[in-house]
């Protein structure tokens, strides 16, 4: 995998004091490259910002550091002038960035989040066993089997 390596240099988060309660938390999710690296002819840092908003309940910020390796110098070298010149990056590289921020990214705002009293960033769906009485078939039987 060309994007390797996950590394958190920053982490800002907080809960809004004054926050009434919400019916419904509006959770947006948003990622942005801050700052690209060349570091020798087959690798990026990257640099990017991971931020988790909870509206008015509060915020959950990340900055963090991604290795991009490939192994054709050439393509290194285009994603690294066109980020000087347009300070964007080729969309395969970018695509892999962000998805590699927002995998990693979205576990660490978990924990924070469950600190702060907050919700988790994403639906977790905890596996269920489901115990119907003795010769009934449940209809619904996703778990597992149950002696």
């Amino acid at each position: 995998m060309p994007a390797k390596g996950f590394q958190i240099i920053g982490i800002e988060a907080k809960r809004h004091r004054k926050s009434g309660p919400q019916k419904q938390v509006r959770i947006d999710h948003n990622t942005n490259i801050v700052s690209v690296r060349k570091i020798s002819d087959n690798e990026l840092i990257v640099e990017a910002r991971y931020t988790v908003s909870y509206g008015l309940l509060g915020i959950v910020q990340l900055d963090c550091e991604v290795t991009y390796h490939e192994g054709k110098s050439d393509s290194i070298k285009k994603a690294d002038e066109r980020w000087q010149k347009e300070h964007k990056l080729p969309d395969n590289i970018a695509e892999m960035i962000h998805n590699r921020v927002l995998g990693q990214g979205s576990f660490e705002v978990l924990n924070i989040a469950k600190k702060l009293n907050l919700p988790p960033p994403f639906k977790i769906e905890v596996p269920q066993i489901k115990i119907g009485k003795k010769g009934e078939v449940s209809k619904n039987h996703s778990g597992p089997e149950v002696a």
